[in-house]
């Protein structure tokens, strides 16, 4: 029994002597990551889009605003969703039909990694209850090919698309 608590005595120091002497490795930095400026054009073509998609709702036009959604495959090409993906779509739009859609905010990342969020009140609080009567959804703007699309932040929507394509 001394002899296996010696020998783990013995192999734990060595462990941190070896450690400790260990000179740390000095990783180079890499490479910058790409800087995306956008311009106001940039900012007021994908909030037209988004107050489009919004005027689309309010006017309970759920597939005329479905029609405006794309998506960005795994190739990276847009296109527009399948009738599935609009079906999918327009089905999550009707569950959650409001009185009321705003614009809460919109933030542009880069070409591909950007989000619109869009707050909708369901109904009219009652005087005096405090209830929750808002949810929110969010659209992925990307620019492809200098031209701006809506898409849809839904990876199963995502998955499926790229699976029955062409």
């Amino acid at each position: 029994m001394r002899r296996i608590a010696l020998f783990l005595a013995v192999a734990v120091s060595m462990a941190v002597l070896y450690s400790c002497g260990k000179k740390q490795e000095v990783k180079p930095a890499g490479p910058e990551k790409p800087v995306y400026t956008f311009t106001k054009e940039d900012t007021a073509e994908v909030m037209h889009q988004a107050n489009q998609f919004i005027e689309r709702l309010e006017q309970k036009d759920i597939r005329g605003a479905v029609e405006m959604l794309n998506i960005l495959s795994s190739g990276d090409s847009i296109r527009p969703l399948d009738a599935l993906g609009q079906r999918r779509q327009a089905m999550s739009l009707k569950v959650v039909q409001g009185i009321k859609y705003d614009l809460n905010r919109m933030i542009l990342r880069s070409n591909t990694n950007n989000e619109v969020k869009i707050d909708i009140t369901l109904f009219e609080k009652p005087a005096g209850k405090n209830i929750a009567n808002t949810t929110s959804f969010y659209l992925r703007p990307v620019k492809f090919e200098e031209k701006w699309y809506l898409t849809v932040w839904d990876n199963i929507t995502n998955a499926n698309q790229d699976r029955n394509k062409d």
